[in-house]
C-alpha cells in the first residue's frame, strides 16, 4: 500500500516537481534569478542606473541594464529593469523585466506576447493564466493584458505583460517578468 501511494504521488506531482526550477533557471541577456548582477555589469554601472521604484523601495531596489549585443547576439530585448535587495553587496537578482517598446502598436505588442507566451509555456512546462485585456491597473487612461506563469505549488513566477498608454502611445510596451516568489509576494497587491 505504501508503494502504491508513493507511486501515485510521483505520477500526479512529477510534472510540477520536474519543472519547478525552470523559471529560476531561465536566463536572458545574462540575467537569471539568484545570479549576481555583478556577473554582467560593474557596481558603478549598477549605482549609476538606479531608478526610483514605487513598490518595495525599503526592501528592494531596481537598476537599468542594457545587454551587450556582442555578448548576447540572440537577444529579443535590449533593456532590462533588474531588482535586488537593498544593501545586498552581492546584488543577487530577485527579479527582472525585459522591456520592448511598441510605439502606438498595441496589436503588435499582443502578437509578440502570444508568441513569447507559447515559447515560455513549452520551456516552463506549465499552462499560463491569461487575464485578458482590461483597464490599465494604474493612473492614467489605457489598457493592458497580463499572462502569468505560476506553479500549483507557489514558486518563482513569470509574466508577459502588454501595456497601452492612451495619453502616451509611444510608451506602449511588452514586459517579460521573471521574479522570485519572495519578490512577487512582496509587490503583489492584496
Amino acid at each position: 500500500m505504501k508503494k502504491l501511494l508513493i507511486y501515485l504521488f510521483l505520477i500526479l506531482f512529477y510534472p510540477s516537481i520536474s519543472f519547478a526550477n525552470s523559471i529560476s533557471e531561465y536566463e536572458v541577456g545574462g540575467l537569471r534569478l539568484g545570479k549576481s548582477l555583478l556577473d554582467v555589469i560593474t557596481e558603478d554601472e549598477i549605482k549609476e542606473n538606479m531608478i526610483p521604484t514605487t513598490s518595495g523601495a525599503d526592501k528592494f531596489v531596481t537598476t537599468l541594464y542594457i545587454a551587450n549585443i556582442f555578448t548576447y547576439p540572440d537577444l529579443d530585448f535590449g533593456l532590462y529593469a533588474v531588482t535586488f535587495k537593498v544593501n545586498d553587496k552581492k546584488y543577487k537578482i530577485h527579479g527582472f523585466y525585459a522591456i520592448e517598446l511598441f510605439e502606438n502598436d498595441f496589436k503588435g505588442c499582443l502578437k509578440k506576447q502570444d508568441q513569447l507566451t507559447k515559447e515560455l509555456a513549452k520551456k516552463f512546462g506549465i499552462k499560463p493564466y491569461d487575464w485578458g485585456i482590461d483597464e490599465k491597473p494604474s493612473t492614467g487612461k489605457g489598457k493592458w493584458r497580463a499572462v502569468i506563469f505560476d506553479f500549483p505549488i507557489p514558486s518563482d513566477t513569470a509574466s508577459v505583460l502588454c501595456y497601452h498608454f492612451e495619453d502616451e502611445p509611444e510608451r506602449d510596451n511588452l514586459k517579460l517578468g521573471i521574479l522570485t516568489r519572495e519578490y512577487a509576494d512582496f509587490i503583489t497587491v492584496k
